[in-house]
């Protein structure tokens, strides 16, 4: 009986949780570095508690740009004021028609007055069409030192160590099976040689008279095992993918990923460090599959992994002279007992 903590069923179960629980946790910071997701055009990490309690501080809001003639009031706008670079996210509580165009009246929710002065349509960034909670406080921790180690490197390393684990067990899974192959192969081979195999089982019983039909000749290149890891040549099929394109893909990720871990270490925003990410995920996974369709481990393990005995079968398979003839075959003399001699 399976037990139920290691059932297929439950290992399923917990599989389509994990990638659940994954894509709730990264959806969030992937809508942040890419707002066009949802049909946004700018983010913005929230500072102040000027607009609490439906905006709070770490807070982040997806901002997508209209028409300030479409601005109504009691839209969440965030604008700029003057030369300043930083952004302002207030709601709107009067619409203003000025010689310049529209201009909006705003205030925070939780200030006692109006912001002084008016915002030109001009300002306008957009209207907030996305608040996500907390998650501000993680891209700006991301954004120190300390962050950037315990939130991109560490978690990275820990990817890196699983992958090259996997393979390292998937290489090691296939080692214990070479044995047992090559035992195969020295079997038919000792029988193309000659039924040697045949003649070592103490309970074949051997005719004394010769039962070996001499029509029936054993050639021992049809006896011969084809190595599927000879040829990592891919035999083809429609819609397949060949290695040489995998190796290729795989080569430019290589010379891609570095630049981009730079990239992200040195700009540390949120898309750079997304796409380093991405790229080097990809990179793995296009490792562990040419890596092991290449056949290169393939042929080094069954290098070192055969015996003199095995090395000594196989030369003696490509070397085997041909089956003798029918008269040549020797016979057996008896006394007239019966008895062989």
């Amino acid at each position: 009986m399976t037990p139920i903590l290691t059932s297929p069923r439950t290992k399923r179960a917990a599989n389509v949780l994990g990638i659940a629980v994954l894509i709730a946790l990264v959806a969030p910071f992937a809508v942040y570095a890419a707002p066009e997701v949802v049909g946004a055009d700018e983010s913005f990490v929230v500072l102040t508690p000027s607009m609490t309690p439906d905006i709070a501080p770490g807070d982040v809001v997806v901002v997508a740009e209209r028409d300030p003639r479409t601005v109504a009031e009691n839209d969440v706008i965030t604008f700029v004021r003057g030369s300043s670079d930083v952004p302002v996210t207030h709601r709107v509580i009067g619409v203003v028609s000025t010689a310049d165009g529209v201009a909006f009246e705003t205030k925070g929710d939780a200030n006692e007055g109006p912001d002084p002065g008016l915002v030109p349509g001009a300002n306008l960034v957009g209207v907030v069409v996305l608040t996500i909670p907390y998650i501000g406080y993680v891209i700006q921790f991301a954004g120190t030192r300390a962050g950037f180690v315990a939130l991109v490197v560490f978690p990275f390393g820990l990817l890196v160590a699983s992958e090259l684990w996997s393979i390292v067990r998937s290489r090691s899974g296939d080692a214990d099976d070479v044995p047992a192959s090559g035992g195969s192969a020295a079997s038919v081979s000792s029988d193309a040689s000659g039924g040697s195999a045949a003649s070592a089982d103490p309970d074949v019983a051997i005719d004394p008279e010769g039962s070996a039909d001499p029509d029936a000749s054993i050639d021992p290149a049809d006896s011969a095992v084809p190595d599927p890891a000879a040829d990592p040549t891919p035999t083809g099929g429609d819609g397949g993918i060949s290695v040489d394109a995998v190796g290729g893909a795989t080569a430019v990720l290589a010379v891609f990923a570095p630049y981009a871990a730079y990239a992200a270490v040195e700009l540390r925003s949120a898309a750079s460090i997304a796409v380093a990410v991405a790229s080097a995920t990809v990179l793995l996974g296009a490792l562990a599959v040419w890596v092991p369709a290449s056949g290169v481990l393939d042929r080094v393990r069954s290098n070192n992994s055969a015996s003199p005995s095995e090395r000594s079968a196989e030369s003696v398979t490509v070397d085997q002279p041909p089956t003798p003839a029918a008269d040549e075959t020797p016979t057996a003399q008896t006394d007239g007992s019966g008895e062989v001699e």
